[in-house]
């Protein structure tokens, strides 16, 4: 179950990494149109996931 959070949080932070200057709603969400914060964002919602996915398969596989 960690492990599917984890790789939603990845497929989120891709998804607002690569969109987010193009999709309305995710400028709507951040609340600004800075192209910058949106990089930030996807970059920390990757980091998380991606910390889940490796912490998963390190100590509960």
């Amino acid at each position: 179950m960690l492990s599917l959070i984890g790789l939603g949080l990845v497929f989120v932070g891709i998804i607002v990494l690569i969109f987010g200057s193009t999709a309305p709603l995710l400028r709507l969400y951040f609340g600004d149109r800075s192209v910058i914060s949106q990089l930030f964002w996807g970059t920390v919602i990757f980091g998380i996931g991606a910390l889940v996915l490796i912490l998963n398969a390190a100590y509960f596989s």
